[in-house]
This record gives structure tokens, sequence and C-alpha cells, in this order.
């Protein structure tokens, strides 16, 4: 008790945490004063989709995706706002990221006291949200379901079990899997009901309430889409379509797990070894560990707060499993929050090893908290004006595909490939589909759209990626086509250190103006 009320007199220190954090991620996201790193990872299809709508478009009638529309709606908003910027996306990964620290100890501070409160979500920020900065629709259901389990941790009322209701189903608006999450929640009810020996009627009423809100907010946001679309073709994308093809990608399936890992850059071997290897040691290790601690102390120690560590185990573990069946490493770093807190739940009893290992934890993140500013603003970089904005590239073979492009064509020529490129230089897209796979996940009849776009608007560019020229024959493959029709009208007309290479149009390179008459 001495050290919660040592904290709290030094309440200080959250808004001063929350403060370092927000810094900590600018200068990781931005180079020094201003300028915004370029988009990597998923998160460019968002931006490149959200770009669509602003253009008038609108998801599943006029261009295809199997996520609800939540993170193309959220960018959509931003876009009204601001205009369509290449500093949106990384002023998002700052505030979430303080949104997160800011919910890390709201929640740990309900099972744990001390300076320790602000650990889980250091922890977090200094090592998997800072080793892939990607704004993507796993951060922002992550987000949504921390901020439900925040509501409901020490107190499941009627009223506060609605509003995790509320925020589950908006955290599903951005990610279908978080059903799981609900569903976790709901068992969980259950489990509280029978230790806590409660009236039926009110657990029949939480369960009712959870769900009835999580329905209308789930009904509410999509029920526009739904009208425009009809219900048939929502139905199809974003749960025939994920059922019957989303597998049929490597990336999309069990065989993930700890199979890629992020790209090392020189000093940032380190620190990306060590998050690459911790989060893959804890997650899903660290959920059992406490299932079984909780079954031999719940009795010796009384005084734990065991139904809401339960909470956030159950949490975290639904957390894990709604990633469970593609666990690559960047959607087991945006889950690992509720990892860390128990972590350090488990390092908080005052024993040797306890206290060595948790004095480690402490060390991690003062170096990391000066290290991966350092590593960002010192590492190789280039610049470039865009029509998005001026912009950094850490990678030489995006700098060099960009510059090559951004040289030939100007906003809204037509352009198919790279969704970050068309994003930055407001390319627009001839097809129905941000990008395409070697596999069953690109359909025969987006590929065919794809050709019949390509010859429409005689698109001058089309990016092609090392990995569609992999098993080329091989079954579920429907790139041929496509192949038959590059080959027929283009010439390869550049390679770039990322292995990219653009096909150009024939006869339609001697000047941009040209290509566009």
């Amino acid at each position: 008790m001495d050290n919660h009320l040592e904290f709290r007199h030094k309440s200080w220190l959250v808004p001063l945490t929350l403060l370092g954090s927000g810094i900590f991620l600018y200068l990781q996201v931005f180079v020094l004063p201003i300028t915004p790193r370029a988009a990597i990872g998923d998160q460019s299809l968002y931006l490149h989709n959200a770009a669509r709508m602003y253009e008038g478009q609108i998801i599943y009638r006029d261009y295809d995706y199997f996520t609800l529309p939540g993170t193309d709606v959220l960018y959509l908003g931003l876009f009204k706002i601001f205009g369509i910027r290449a500093w949106i996306p990384q002023m998002l990964l700052v505030v979430v990221g303080v949104v997160s620290m800011w919910l890390s100890i709201i929640i740990t501070s309900k099972v744990m006291a001390g300076p320790a409160v602000l650990l889980p979500g250091l922890l977090f920020l200094a090592l998997p949200y800072s080793g892939y900065l990607d704004a993507t629709h796993h951060l922002f259901n992550v987000l949504a379901a921390t901020a439900a389990l925040a509501v409901v941790v020490q107190d499941r009322t009627v009223t506060r079990v609605a509003w995790a209701g509320a925020l589950w189903g908006l955290g599903t608006c951005f990610a279908q899997s978080l059903v799981l999450g609900l569903a976790g929640f709901g068992i969980f009810l259950v489990w509280e009901h029978f230790q806590r020996e409660e009236a039926g009627a009110l657990l029949l009423k939480k369960e009712v309430c959870l769900l009835a809100s999580y329905l209308a907010t789930l009904a509410t946001f999509n029920a526009y889409f739904v009208w425009k679309v009809g219900l048939k073709q929502f139905f199809y994308y974003t749960v025939m379509f994920v059922a019957r093809y989303y597998s049929a990608d490597e990336t999309s399936t069990w065989r993930t797990y700890m199979v890629g890992h992020p790209s090392f850059h020189g000093w940032g071997l380190g620190p990306e070894l060590v998050t690459w290897s911790l989060i893959h040691f804890l997650i899903p290790l660290v959920y059992i560990l406490f299932l079984v601690r909780y079954g031999r102390e719940r009795k010796l120690l009384p005084d734990e707060p065991w139904a809401r560590l339960m909470l956030i185990n159950t949490t975290g573990l639904c957390l894990f499993l709604s990633i469970a069946s593609a666990p690559a490493w960047n959607r087991l770093y945006t889950v690992s929050l509720f990892a860390f807190i128990l972590l350090v739940w488990f390092l908080h009893f005052p024993f040797k090893v306890e206290r060595a290992l948790s004095g480690m934890l402490w060390a991690t993140v003062a170096v990391l908290a000066v290290a991966r500013p350092i590593i960002t603003q010192t590492r190789w970089k280039e610049f470039l004006n865009l029509p998005t904005g001026r912009t950094a590239f850490f990678d030489l073979g995006s700098y060099q595909e960009t510059k090559w492009i951004l040289e030939r064509t100007k906003p809204s020529d037509y352009f198919f490939g790279d969704q970050l490129v068309g994003f930055n230089l407001r390319l627009r897209n001839p097809s129905r589909v941000a990008f395409i796979r070697p596999n069953d996940f690109s359909r025969p009849e987006e590929i065919q759209d794809l050709v019949r776009g390509l010859e429409d608007h005689q698109v001058r560019f089309v990016s092609w990626y090392p990995g569609l020229d992999d098993s080329f024959a091989g079954t579920g493959n429907h790139l041929a086509p496509l192949r038959a029709y590059l080959e027929h009208h283009y010439h390869v007309a550049e390679h770039f250190a990322n292995g990219h290479k653009v096909w150009e149009r024939n006869q339609a390179s001697s000047s941009p103006a040209e290509s566009r008459n």
C-alpha cells in the first residue's frame, strides 16, 4: 500500500510518461523537424482504399476488400479534415500509442501498485509497437478492445458491460475476428457469476446488454454500406470470401508463426531481435502459465485481484486467438500488451529473481527510449516532395521506385501494382483490387477486371513485385491472363533495389504527355 500511496503522490508521473511516450514515438515516425516517414506495411492498403472513398468510391461496390470498413472510414474522415497527406498515418501512430499507454496504466493500476503500473505500457511501446509502426486495422481493433477492458476491469455493472459491448462492436468494425473477444468476455461473465454466486437474472441482464450493445454498434456502423452495396455483396466479401479464400495466401495461415521477421537495419538489429524473441516466447505461454498459477495460488494468496487478472488473461488470450489462424510476427506484436501486463504482474512479487528480472525490463525500456529515436534520426534516408507532402524514405528500393514513377506521372494518372506508390503520388487504380497474389486469394474475375482496366485506361505503368513470379504455374494461380497481357502490351522499363520492376506500356514511353493522349 505504501508504494501505491507514493505513486499517487507522484501523480505527475502519468502525464510526464504520456508526454514522453508521445515524443518517443514522434521521433520514430517523423524526421526532425516535421517530415513524416513513408508509410509501410498493411496501412498502405487502407490509405489506398480511403483515397478511393475520398474520390467517391464505396468499398465492396467499387473496390474489393475483405475487412469491415472501419479502417477505411477512419482514414477517410481524417482525409476529409486534413486532406490526403503523408503525415496522417504517422501522427495517428503517435496518438494511438499514447492512448494505449494511458489505457495500460488504467488497467494495470487495478491489479498492481507503484511505478510498476507504468512498465507494461512502456515495454509495449518500446518493443513491439516500435518494432512495426503500421497504423493498420489490427492496431485499431486492439485499441478498442483495450478500451473495453479498461471500462470493466474494476467493476462489471450492467452499464459498464453495455459500454464494453459497444467498444467490442466498434473494434469488430475494423476486423471481424474481434468477435472472439466478445465471446471471451461473455464466458468470463459466466465464470464470475459462479465465483460470486450472483443471481441468475443479473447474469442474464449483463449478457443481453453486452450482446445488444455490440450488435447495435455493429449494425449502425455498417448499415450505410449494406444499403449501398446490398446485403448479399456485403456478406460475400466480409464472410464468404474470408472463409473460402483468405487462407489461400501463405501469409494467412498458421504456418507464418516464427517464419518471418522485421527488417534489420544495422544498429536496429539488437532491439528487433530482442522484440521478436520475447514476443514469441511470451505469447501464448504467459496466458497458460497464468491459468496454472491461478489454479495453484488463488487460495494461498486471497488478496490478489484474481477476477481482474482473469479478465485481463481472458482478453489477451482471445486477442491471440483472433489472429491465431495467421500468427505472423507483426500480428503478434499488435496483441501483446496484455501479455506484458501479466509478465509484470508475475514479477511484482518481492523476491530476488523477480526483482532482478524486473530491473532488466526497466533497463531495456531506458535503453530503447534513447536508442530507437537515435537510430531513426541517424539512419540512411532520402526525401521526396510528393503530392501528399514531403516524405522521408528509409528503404532504398521504395525510394527509387517512387522517385522514378514521380518523374513520369502526374496526380490522377492511372497506375497499378504498388498501393503505397499510388497513395503517395495520388495515382488512380484502374481495377477493383489494391494488389494481387499468385494464389486463390486473387480471384479469376478480379484478374479479368484488372486486365480490362489496364486496356480501357491505357495504363502506362504497372509495378510487379518478386512474389508474383513464385510458383507461377501452381494450383490456384490465376495470373496467367495478366502475365500474357503484360508480355504482349508492355516491356520491363526498370528494376529497383527492393526487387520490384515496372512494366511500361509499349509505344508510350517517350513522355508522360503521350501516355495521356
